[in-house]
């Protein structure tokens, strides 16, 4: 019996995969069960017990929190015989199966922010650099009386948790949609974006990432009636089918190159000078927090030969964010970020009074936060030559990034 279910789990898989193909032109689709047929076991009458078929039975998604997502089936013959009754049905976008999210519940007895999120490792990771595509399709539930605004992304190089019921209000989302959904007629509606992944992303998460007050929810101006064995939802609750995100362009392998003949020895490099901005290009954080991921060993190690080198420099390591959330997350964000990488050179030997530094959060932008490009230069971490002894002279000097406005 168990060699059935797995059987039927892993055709429900291999099967849905082939409802959300990529755009022409396009990678393969990266998200498993996009479509949600895919179940462990024998598929439910009904979704009477959504969030337990969610928890237990949904092949690859789970939820970040101790929130319940809901499984929603829409049977052909139960749709068929519904529209010839006159009765409107939740239908999924695709196939039989959907899920369903509250983006937010005032009700909620478990948390004033009460929020439910959708989670999933990709198939394999993205590559640093890429250029990708993003979509997913919702549409308001049938019941639900209100809208509301704020349903992003966020992606993350590992799973994103959060102990109990708190909402992922900490996390920045790497995408969101800020109108209001559905507000108007009820249909389903793509929600898509392009971006250039900043490192090794493995997870996708879908939900709102925002707090109450920038949480707009809207009553609907026609709610559905229910009907004396149903009752209306007095929250925003939204369907969601058809999860798709895929490399723009066919990533090929990257073939080894053929061994060179060793190089003529370079000139000497001259030595830094005061006020040198040097991007710390390949320093990597986890999503929303400020633990050095391993990858940004190899830059720091640089950093500390060339420390060693010039042992009369000084440096001032600055952080910087883009505009997306809170001012004041943003600051702290900075700051710890900057002192992560303080305190790794410490450990590495460079003495703490060679060093200081200084998050700037979102006040010092290069480039227009309006374009992922613009956030993505903005979001940065690098040092400044402050203090170094050339030629017996000691030179000390003060240097600032000219901040994009509007005017550039």
């Amino acid at each position: 019996m168990k060699k059935l279910i797995l059987l039927f789990a892993l055709f429900a898989l291999y099967t849905s995969d082939a409802t959300a193909q990529p755009p022409e032109g396009h990678d393969e689709n990266l998200v498993p069960n996009p479509d949600f047929e895919a179940l462990i076991g024998r598929r439910p009458e009904a979704d009477i017990d959504g969030s337990g078929v969610f928890r237990y039975n949904m092949v690859a998604w789970k939820s970040p929190t101790m929130t319940t997502p809901d499984v929603k089936i829409g049977l052909p013959s139960e749709i068929k015989r519904a529209k010839r009754d006159g009765i409107d049905l939740d239908k999924p976008h695709s196939g039989y199966k959907m899920v369903a999210i509250l983006t937010h519940n005032p009700e909620s007895k478990r948390d004033e922010t009460y929020r439910e999120y959708i989670q999933v490792k990709l198939k394999k990771p993205l590559i640093k650099g890429g250029e990708y595509y993003c979509e997913f399709w919702v549409c308001r539930a049938r019941l639900a009386r209100y809208v509301s605004n704020n349903l992003g992304v966020a992606l993350s190089p590992t799973r994103l948790r959060e102990d109990g019921w708190k909402p992922l209000t900490n996390i920045v989302p790497d995408y969101n949609y800020g109108e209001l959904i559905n507000a108007g007629e009820r249909e389903w509606q793509r929600i898509s974006f392009t971006f250039t992944s900043p490192n090794r992303s493995e997870y996708i998460c879908i939900g709102n990432f925002f707090g109450n007050d920038k949480t707009t929810m809207v009553e609907v101006k026609d709610p559905i009636q229910a009907t004396v064995d149903e009752k209306a939802f007095n929250n925003a609750y939204y369907l969601i089918d058809d999860v798709m995100l895929c490399a723009t362009r066919v990533v090929e392998p990257t073939p080894e190159p053929e061994p060179e003949p060793l190089p003529e020895p370079e000139p000497a490099a001259a030595p830094p000078v005061v006020g040198a901005v040097i991007k710390l290009d390949r320093v990597f954080f986890e999503t929303a927090k400020w633990a050095l991921l391993s990858d940004s060993h190899e830059q720091l190690e640089e950093v500390v030969t060339l420390m060693n080198e010039y042992p009369s420099m000084e440096i001032s390591i600055n952080g910087h964010t883009d505009s997306r959330g809170d001012n004041d997350y943003n600051q702290n964000l900075s700051e710890n970020r900057t002192k992560s990488v303080f305190e790794y050179l410490v450990e590495q030997g460079i003495e703490a009074s060679r060093m200081e530094y200084i998050g700037y959060g979102e006040t010092k932008p290069i480039a227009d936060n309006k374009y992922s490009d613009g956030r993505q230069l903005n979001r940065r971490v690098e040092f400044v030559v402050t203090h170094i002894e050339a030629e017996n002279t000691v030179i000390e000097q003060s240097n600032e990034v000219k901040p994009y406005t509007d005017e550039d």
